[in-house]
C-alpha cells in the first residue's frame, strides 16, 4: 500500500468515526428536550368546593416548651387530637362560604413530671379540668363561618366567636389557657392567623407555576407590647411547588418575621408563629389531601437573665376519605 493509499483510508477511516460520533451525540437530543417541556409544563393550583359538600380533617399535634432560668428548669408538654368538620352552604363564583365544627377534641397537657391532665370534648361539665375549661366554654359556642376564594385567601369571618374557637387547633392551647405557667403563656397561637380560615387551607398562587415555581404571602399577627398593648408584626410566608406525581402537587413552605423585633419577650411571644413544612393537593379535586407543620425555635433571654425558651413540635392534617373513629389517645 502506497502512501497515498493509505492516507485515504485514514481519512476515510476518521470520516466513519465523526459520523458515528455525530449519530451518538444526536440521539440523546428528545431526552433533552422532553425535559425541557416538562419543566415549562406549568400547573393551575386552585381549590374546587361544591354546594353541600363536607370535609372532614382529622388532626394530629404535639408540641414542647421548655424553659430553663438559672438552674431552674421545666418542660411542657401538650398534644391535641380532634376531628374538624367543613360544611359548604354556598358557591358564588370564585367565592366559598363554609362553616366547621368540632366532631371529636382530646386534649393533654404535662408538665415536668406532674400527672398529665386530660380533656375530650364530650365530658360532662363538672369533669372538664381547671385547665380546660376556656376550652369546653369555647366549643359549646356557634360555628365559625368563613368566605374563601379559590386560592384559600379569606374574604370575611360572619361569626365574632371565629378567632376564639381558630386558637384551639393550636396545640399550644392547653398551654396558653393555664395561668400559672410562665413558660407557656409566652407562647402565642400567631400561627392560626395564618392558616385562616379554620387553619385548614395553604394560600395557593393566583397564577399557574412550573415545578419549582414560588409565591409568597404576608399576614399580621398582633402581640403583647405591654399591658393593653397589642403590637402588630408582620410574616412573610413563601412557597415553592417541589412536584407533581400522579395528579397530586406537593408544596413546601417556610415562614419568617419581617417586621423589626426589639426585646427577647416579643420575641418569644413568636416562638411558633414561622412554622415551616408542606401540604399535598389533588389538583383535579382541589382538596387538600394531607399537611405537616414544624416547630423549632428557640429564644435567649426570654424570661429575664440566663434563661432559654425554646419551642419544637409537629402537626398533622389528613382528610378523612371515609367516616372516621373518635380521635383515640
Amino acid at each position: 500500500m502506497n502512501f497515498c493509499t493509505a492516507l485515504t483510508v485514514i481519512l476515510l477511516a476518521l470520516q466513519e468515526a465523526q459520523s458515528n460520533a455525530a449519530g451518538a451525540t444526536s440521539q440523546p437530543a428528545p431526552a433533552v428536550t422532553a425535559t425541557a417541556t416538562a419543566a415549562a409544563q406549568t400547573w393551575s393550583l386552585k381549590y374546587q368546593f361544591h354546594q353541600g359538600q363536607q370535609l372532614r380533617y382529622q388532626s394530629r399535634q404535639q408540641m414542647t416548651l421548655e424553659a430553663q432560668v438559672g438552674e431552674n428548669h421545666r418542660v411542657d408538654v401538650s398534644q391535641v387530637r380532634q376531628v374538624r368538620r367543613y360544611s359548604v352552604s354556598d358557591t358564588n363564583g370564585d367565592l366559598t362560604k363554609l362553616s366547621m365544627q368540632f366532631e371529636d377534641v382530646w386534649m393533654q397537657r404535662q408538665v415536668d413530671q406532674e400527672p398529665a391532665v386530660e380533656f375530650r370534648s364530650s365530658m360532662k361539665a363538672g369533669e372538664v379540668p381547671e385547665v380546660f375549661k376556656n376550652v369546653a366554654h369555647s366549643l359549646r359556642g356557634a360555628a365559625p363561618v368563613f368566605r374563601v376564594t379559590g386560592t384559600g385567601r379569606s374574604v370575611a369571618s360572619a361569626v365574632d366567636t371565629a378567632k376564639d374557637l381558630k386558637s384551639l387547633a393550636s396545640p399550644v392551647d392547653p398551654a396558653a389557657d393555664s395561668a400559672d405557667s410562665d413558660a407557656s403563656t409566652t407562647a402565642v397561637t400567631a400561627r392560626d392567623a395564618a392558616s385562616d380560615p379554620g387553619s385548614f387551607l395553604m394560600l395557593l398562587p393566583d397564577a399557574p407555576v412550573c415545578i419549582g415555581g414560588t409565591w409568597k404571602e404576608e399576614f399580621q399577627v398582633q402581640v403583647r407590647g405591654g399591658e393593653n398593648l397589642q403590637l402588630p408584626v408582620q410574616i412573610l410566608r413563601t412557597y415553592r411547588l417541589e412536584n407533581v406525581e400522579n395528579g397530586i402537587a406537593r408544596v413546601t413552605f417556610r415562614s419568617s418575621v419581617r417586621t423589626p423585633l426589639r426585646g427577647t419577650v416579643i420575641r418569644s411571644q413568636l416562638i411558633q408563629a414561622t412554622p415551616s413544612g408542606s401540604f399535598l393537593l389533588d389538583i383535579s379535586r382541589g382538596l387538600m389531601v394531607q399537611r405537616e407543620f414544624r416547630w423549632n425555635e428557640t429564644v435567649i433571654g426570654a424570661l429575664g437573665p440566663e434563661s432559654i425558651l425554646s419551642s419544637h413540635g409537629t402537626q398533622t392534617d389528613e382528610l378523612l376519605q371515609a367516616a372516621a373513629e373518635p380521635a383515640a389517645n
